[in-house]
């Protein structure tokens, strides 16, 4: 029998764990099932959930255990996350984590706190789950000038529009469907406004052109879709997905979060399901795309533990956002599909205030680039 290369591995990192959910549990389990130098000394949960071994309800305890190199956050939502990230770079732990509310919240001024301690911050799982997104986009960027980056990066809508196109579901059967197989949340807010991709738009952006993008960047969401509007769509050829679009053109950059009308030769027309998507065009490599996994337990986890291979590699990650980029939305423009009335030639952040004032959904067709 042929010897599992999951075994007998010297510790190389000694890690404490936030959080027991889905996520953070998923984690624990696969370190315990495979040997790959990583050891948890303690997992923090929340206070009355402390029972079992290695578990704690303080922060404190973690964070001063000299044993302890790297903090492992898989906690829900920014807070106390941010605070806990901050806590413990500035005290000289490398962190993953992969929660993107908090990252997004400040990821330059992360980046320079675990520059300024000569640690490392890697969150691998805060954008595209198994699917590696930041890596690619780390690795295109490092060495290319990047003119675009835009994706898919919410399983739930793409889920939702995918069978409301496929199977002709309503957007509340639609919804249910997704909260019933898992990847819609009770409260599905975050992801229908589009507030889940704006911050994995951030993240993707600022890495993509080394720049810490603006906090307020124009977000659509799938809110008022209908069956209607889906098969209006399909009618012309197109298919509807909630994308981040963004594009830079020198020393200037636009970033959105929009329902987008895809044509049937885009790859993005055919990511089905609750599968992930990214695109990233490099001025050497070309144009890159992937697809994959975005969410869950185990892809999530898988990503988490790729960063914490590498840092027991002694690969460091600590993201450079050195170019002082202007945002400027007029260079995302296209057509405006709205139920009332169709809009050309209007940059896409002029559209979605429009959506809002109305108080309806908008679906964007980009003009085409130069």
């Amino acid at each position: 029998m042929s010897e599992s290369p999951f075994t007998k591995t010297e510790p190389q990192l000694n890690i404490g764990l936030l959080g027991y959910g889905t996520v953070g549990r998923t984690v624990a389990e696969l370190l315990d099932e495979r040997d790959c130098g990583i050891r948890i000394r303690h997992i923090l949960r929340r206070p009355g959930h402390a029972d079992g071994p290695l578990m704690t309800d303080s922060f404190e305890a973690v964070l001063n255990d000299p044993e302890v190199t790297c903090i492992v956050e898989a906690l829900p939502g920014r807070d106390p996350a941010l605070s806990y990230i901050r806590a413990a770079l500035a005290a000289g732990k490398h962190v993953v984590t992969s929660n993107k509310a908090a990252v997004a919240a400040d990821l330059k001024g992360l980046a320079e706190l675990a520059r300024a301690n000569n640690v490392s911050l890697l969150f691998e799982a805060s954008c595209g789950g198994g699917m590696h997104w930041v890596e690619m986009i780390k690795k295109t960027a490092r060495f290319n000038e990047v003119s675009d980056v835009s994706g898919i990066l919410n399983g739930t809508c793409n889920y939702m529009l995918d069978h409301m196109e496929r199977s002709g579901l309503s957007f509340e059967e639609a919804l249910a469907r997704a909260q019933a197989l898992g990847y819609a949340e009770a409260d599905p807010t975050a992801d229908i406004t589009g507030a889940d991709v704006r911050n994995k738009a951030i993240i993707s952006a600022s890495l993509a052109y080394r720049t810490p993008v603006v906090s307020d960047i124009p977000t659509a969401g799938i809110v008022g879709v209908t069956s209607g509007i889906i098969a209006a769509a399909r009618e012309r050829g197109r298919s509807l997905r909630l994308m981040m679009l963004s594009e830079r053109r020198g020393d200037r950059y636009a970033v959105g979060i929009v329902p987008v009308l895809l044509s049937q030769d885009e790859i993005a027309a055919h990511v089905h399901d609750n599968l992930n998507y990214g695109r990233i065009t490099g001025d050497v490599v070309g144009a890159l795309s992937i697809v994959g996994q975005g969410a869950g337990g185990r892809p999530t986890a898988d990503a988490m533990i790729q960063d914490l291979i590498s840092l027991g590699r002694g690969e460091t990650g600590r993201p450079g956002l050195d170019r002082p980029l202007t945002y400027d939305p007029a260079l995302l423009c296209g057509t405006g599909h709205f139920p009332d009335e169709v809009l050309p030639g209007r940059p896409l952040a002029e559209l979605i205030e429009i959506a809002r004032q109305k108080q309806s959904f908008l679906a964007f067709e980009p003009q085409a680039t130069e």
